[in-house]
């Protein structure tokens, strides 16, 4: 830096970065704290259950983030050298990259059951998410190491970018694509509930839900850190970049656990001792699965479909508590 700093503006340097340390250190707890409380749910819906190639998609979705983060952190408080940062500086962004190819596959997974299998709509999401990874591409390679003035001995680990517009569109990719999967999600739940006039609510119900919940959350983090990277100094721009990639990872595990549980749901006795039978409606042409499948809902042998395409799912009344 030309201009000499006063001593007032080189110590909010320092809290600056020591805040953006601070900061990725409680997302990544955040996320490992997660992982502790519904680990034994995770036990029950994903790893008791039939092994599939989505089993894979969930382990690398809970699993490949915290692990990649590690590197992060380490690089924030070992104060590496400017050399060493300059050579693994993007690896956050590698790592953010690769997950958000986990979260799309997932999320057209989900897609080609809501829609009936539809290819077109696959093939739209497929596009969709192509178009996302090569903007945030095109994006991260546009990224730097933080410089810092003389006399600051703090990580220089830390990304930003040449241009910062060019960079905020990490993010602003995945809003978009996002934004996309909700709207896709909103409209067949629509189409739905009009053919079927309401009947239909189960599994598509949460789906929705739960699409809303998540969507809100990640719009919303990924909104604060595009703005951060646009307006805020350079030693504060990297502040929310953690906590908006890890909770991406948090939402979409729990979104996970949350339909497997739908699905898994079985034969538990009502307060009488009786088994109470719950009609789950989910014709074909209405993009439910005719089946439980491994996907996103556990299969179980005492699921059964009927012949005219709905479900009957035995429930008890403390799983519906």
């Amino acid at each position: 830096m030309e201009a000499e700093l006063t001593q007032n503006q080189l110590n909010n340097i320092v809290s600056n970065l020591m805040a953006v340390k601070m900061y990725s250190l409680a997302s990544c707890v955040m996320l490992f704290y997660d992982i502790v409380i519904t680990f034994g749910e995770e036990v029950e819906s994903i790893w008791m259950r039939k092994f599939t190639p989505f089993t894979i998609l969930w382990f690398l979705n809970r699993y490949f983030p915290p692990l990649g983060f590690i590197v992060l952190l380490v690089s924030n408080f070992d104060n590496w050298s400017p050399e060493v940062c300059d050579r693994i500086v993007l690896f956050p962004e590698i790592v953010r990259l690769l997950m958000s190819a986990i979260i799309g596959t997932i999320f057209l997974i989900r897609l080609y059951a809501i829609y009936a299998r539809s290819r077109v709509v696959v093939s739209i999401g497929v596009f969709l998410l192509t178009t996302e990874l090569a903007l945030k591409i095109w994006s991260f390679t546009d990224g730097t190491r933080l410089e810092l003035p003389p006399g600051i001995l703090a990580s220089q680990c830390v990304l930003v970018g040449r241009n910062q517009i060019r960079f905020s569109f990490t993010w602003i990719a995945e809003l978009f694509f996002d934004t996309a999967m909700f709207l896709f999600t909103l409209w067949r739940t629509i189409v739905v509930n009009r053919e079927t006039r309401g009947t239909v609510h189960s599994l598509l119900t949460r789906i929705f839900r739960d699409g809303v919940i998540y969507f809100a959350v990640i719009f919303a983090a990924n909104v604060v850190t595009a703005l951060m990277f646009i307006f805020a100094p350079d030693n504060l721009k990297a502040l929310n970049a953690a906590f908006s990639s890890l909770i991406t990872s948090l939402m979409v595990s729990r979104l996970i656990l949350s339909l497997r549980s739908a699905g898994g749901q079985s034969e538990i006795s009502s307060s009488h001792g009786r088994m109470a039978r719950v009609n789950i409606h989910a014709p074909r042409q209405y993009g439910l699965p005719h089946e439980p499948s491994g996907i996103f809902f556990a299969p179980r042998d005492d699921i059964g479909a009927s012949k005219t395409g709905h479900f009957e799912m035995t429930s008890t009344s403390s799983s519906l508590a």
